[in-house]
């Protein structure tokens, strides 16, 4: 179903600015840069993450697929929607080009509605996802036009999705890693390289970067940080500006980690002293420094556990110090030992210029659940 929604101006101290006539709905009553972590909802918060009606009372709900918008110029929209536990929703607004242009969403925590994103790159788009595995949970999308009316599309996708380390089926569909409720919980961070548009990968890939995530935040050690995926399209980041990031990144196979030093911490950073070379950026011999080696082959561990990693690229004075790390950490029990050959096997983890700040990870576009042991995948370049 279609329906057109006109925002009206009101003054700028009224609630979050957007007053919306309201749109049937066919379900239960949503520079490039990322807000503060939200927070789950405290133990006395409604027990399903659904916000009171009286939240934001003019925001609209639109259906699923397409609702057409009509924003004035300078004005923000607001749109409610509500999420159930077995879904992944991806809110795409496409309108004609124009600049200053800012979509963001915000979470019910329980208490108060809370940023968990915002993006204001693309060229006549914006994309933003959105899901919370254990309850249903309201969601609202805020879309500001720039100086131009904004005339356009809001697409709400509904995708069922749960989360985990095995994927039955559907595996190559192509969905946006979905924005973090808060790091501490989902153990998966954006910083100010995060271009969202180029957050899409395989549903296997995303279900695994979640994992992996999880992994990390139950065991109470800090988030890593993902940057390129796929684009929406499955192309290759950067592609849609004419400015391809990569030699791959196609279809959703790929995706660029942050990588853990020796504080516990996984922001975007070399570990060595580097230097320039016919194939890119490597680190000089023997200048690796403050590199976890041993945290990294944990975080990697749950994606190596899968059976779908067929490669990854680190430098191979990051790789020196990660197969020691990945045997100390079999040693003390936080990681399986069937694991540790793949982390000095020369195919799982190799070296390539340019991954002296984080780790390129490829899974299997095979259909088997898990390729065949000893199955060595085409290379292809990072």
């Amino acid at each position: 179903m279609t329906c057109r929604l006109r925002a009206v101006i009101r003054p700028a101290h009224v609630a979050l600015l957007a007053a919306l006539a309201a749109c049937g709905s066919e379900s239960d009553p949503l520079s490039e840069a990322d807000a503060g972590p939200g927070a789950d909802a405290p133990a006395d918060a409604a027990v399903d993450g659904i916000a009171p009606p009286e939240i934001y009372p003019d925001a609209a709900a639109p259906g699923d697929g397409d609702t057409a918008v009509d924003i004035a110029a300078t004005t923000t929209a607001m749109f409610r929607i509500d999420v159930e536990p077995d879904q992944h929703v991806g809110v795409h607004l496409t309108f004609a080009p124009q600049p200053g242009v800012v979509m963001a969403v915000e979470r019910w925590d329980g208490m108060a509605p809370t940023t968990i994103g915002q993006t204001d790159a693309g060229i006549g788009r914006r994309v933003l996802a959105v899901r919370d595995a254990e309850v249903r949970r309201t969601y609202w999308v805020r879309v500001t036009a720039g100086p131009a009316p904004l005339v356009g599309t809001l697409a709400v996708t509904r995708t069922a999705f749960e989360d985990g380390t095995a994927c039955a089926s559907d595996c190559a569909r192509l969905l946006q890693l979905p924005l973090a409720n808060d790091p501490a919980h989902d153990g998966y961070a954006t910083d100010a390289s995060t271009v969202f548009r180029y957050w899409f990968g395989r549903r296997d890939l995303v279900m695994f970067v979640r994992a992996a995530g999880r992994a990390q935040a139950t065991a109470g050690r800090q988030p890593f940080v993902p940057q390129d995926l796929s684009q929406w399209d499955g192309a290759t980041p950067g592609a849609d500006v004419g400015a391809p990031r990569h030699a791959s990144h196609q279809r959703g196979k790929d995706v660029d980690l942050s990588v853990y030093g020796t504080d516990g911490l996984a922001p975007w950073r070399s570990y060595c002293t580097t230097t320039t070379t016919s194939g890119g950026r490597e680190c000089v011999a023997g200048s690796a420094r403050d590199f976890g080696g041993q945290a990294t082959a944990i975080a990697l561990s749950t994606m190596f556990a899968t059976g779908r990693v067929t490669m990854s690229f680190l430098d191979r004075e990051l790789i020196d110090q990660l197969v020691p790390g990945a045997e100390a950490a079999a040693a003390g029990g936080a990681l399986a030992p069937s694991l540790v050959p793949l982390y000095g096997d020369g195919q799982h983890v190799q070296h390539w210029p340019n991954h002296d700040n984080h780790i390129h990870i490829r899974v299997s576009e095979d259909t088997a659940a898990r390729p065949a042991p000893g199955a060595v995948a085409p290379f292809e370049a990072p």
